[in-house]
């Protein structure tokens, strides 16, 4: 079990053992999928640096306990600071800009001694996690080791909460109990029937990376030709493991579940970063038929006009995608399972689920709010060699920016630890349990 409030809780010096692991624990869990999508993908740029170790490390030294030098800590702030200004759409969405300039003065003042990676990476991450957008962040290093709390971490702790202490930005407080979760239903995608409930239940734990949606689409055509063929009156949805993936997926499971034109998303501001818009053809995406089909974006004729400029931000709207026909798409009731861990593009198809009323809602508030931030792009600090990605796009969700928070349940239920213990599902068997009564609770 863990608590997350989405990246914006600062490693407080006076919880920093409890924090620390809290973030680690949670952060672990979103990063385990890297989000592809264009419009609804992220496509990762791979952004290459150059940099060496500080000179005072030792050659045989461990990599995890190697430390670097204060004047090469301070080159990898300044490479981070100026990507988060050049990519970002919004930095100063959730803090103010002259809050943010004086947690960087703070930042910068700290480092007067040399560092190992992990140490580096509590002070970063502290920083990083002020902007309190859940897609930008600076990643655990993969031999991270807990750093001993000095008298310098609680001082920065102390002055960064005094300095953000009035801001506010997206939050969740979910505790979140993770399901049993049978072999079969830990793939990407998986569906599976229950004859005596008269129902189909599919898994989609991602929406995968742009080459696959081809091969989700075509196991959606196989899963609604099966459920066509047995007749099925119920679907359960469940993505409460769906941390993220390639948007357009989401499109091709849509189309059989709507019953009228939909969108994931309404609006878009996206930043023009070239680089990212030539990896998105090496995807096989023309950038201007898909900016334009998509969003409404005529790249063209910004080009044409002498509008095309790197930097800039343009914005969009969502384009509607029509469902397929009366004959192929599921005409029963539909439930769909979301949780905490229903982050990114799986929080952006449970906002459309929602909005368009495709569904009924069980389990708990996704991550996130329906107003965010994405389409990020992968960095390498030189010298400390930490990763991390900053968002690039603000999205606003089918129905979005009406309320804070992530998308809500129609029924709140949570897993209960004595159910996870019994090798129980609480919140599908509530969902079975409603199909059953005809939709009564009880």
């Amino acid at each position: 079990m863990f608590s997350r409030q989405c990246y914006s809780e600062l490693f407080i010096p006076r919880e920093y053992e409890d924090g620390i692991n809290h973030r680690v624990n949670a952060m672990t869990k979103l990063q385990k999928t890297t989000i592809f999508a264009f419009v609804l993908c992220v496509l990762s740029i791979a952004v290459t640096t150059t940099g060496s170790h500080a000179e005072n490390q030792e050659p045989n030294q461990p990599a995890r306990l190697k430390t670097i030098a204060p004047d090469k800590l301070k080159e990898d702030l300044d490479f981070l600071f100026k990507t988060i200004q050049e990519a970002h759409p919004n930095m100063y969405a959730f803090i103010s800009e002259e809050k943010y300039t004086a947690v960087r003065g703070e930042l910068y003042r700290h480092f007067d001694h040399a560092m190992s990676a992990s140490e580096f990476y509590v002070y970063v991450q502290t920083a990083v996690s002020c902007l309190k957008d859940t897609h930008t962040r600076v990643e655990r290093p993969s031999n991270f080791v807990m750093p001993p709390i000095t008298e310098s971490m609680r001082e920065l702790g102390g002055r960064l909460k005094e300095i953000v202490k009035d801001d506010e930005g997206p939050r969740i407080d979910v505790q979140y109990v993770p399901a049993p979760r049978k072999k079969e239903y830990t793939g990407p995608y998986s569906y599976h029937f229950f004859p005596e409930y008269d129902t189909c239940l599919i898994v989609v734990n991602s929406f995968g990376m742009p080459d696959e949606i081809g091969q989700y689409a075509k196991k959606f055509q196989e899963t609604f030709k099966a459920i066509r063929e047995k007749r099925v009156t119920h679907l359960v949805i469940d993505v409460r493991e769906n941390r993220g993936g390639c948007g357009f997926t989401g499109d091709e499971l849509l189309k059989y579940l709507a019953n009228k034109p939909f969108r994931q998303i309404e609006r878009v501001d996206q930043r023009i970063v070239p680089a990212f818009f030539e990896l998105c053809e090496q995807y096989g995406l023309n950038i201007n038929k898909t900016m334009l089909d998509e969003y409404g974006i005529d790249l063209e004729d910004l080009k044409s006009k002498g509008n095309y400029k790197p930097g800039i931000v343009v914005t969009g709207e969502g384009q509607f995608k029509n469902p397929h026909g009366p004959s192929d798409r599921f005409k029963g009731s539909i439930y769909l399972l979301i949780a905490e861990p229903t982050f990114s593009s799986g929080s952006n198809f449970a906002a459309a689920v929602k909005y368009f009323k495709i569904a009924t809602l069980i389990g708990q508030e996704t991550s996130g709010q329906n107003d965010h931030y994405g389409q990020v792009v992968p960095i390498q600090l030189p010298n400390s060699r930490l990763s991390g990605q900053v968002s690039t796009a603000h999205f606003v969700t089918a129905g979005g920016a009406k309320d804070s928070g992530g998308v809500k349940p129609d029924y709140q239920v949570t897993q209960k630890p004595e159910d996870t213990a019994k090798g129980f599902d609480t919140v599908l068997e509530f969902t079975l349990n409603l199909i059953r009564n005809g939709n009564r609770v009880g």
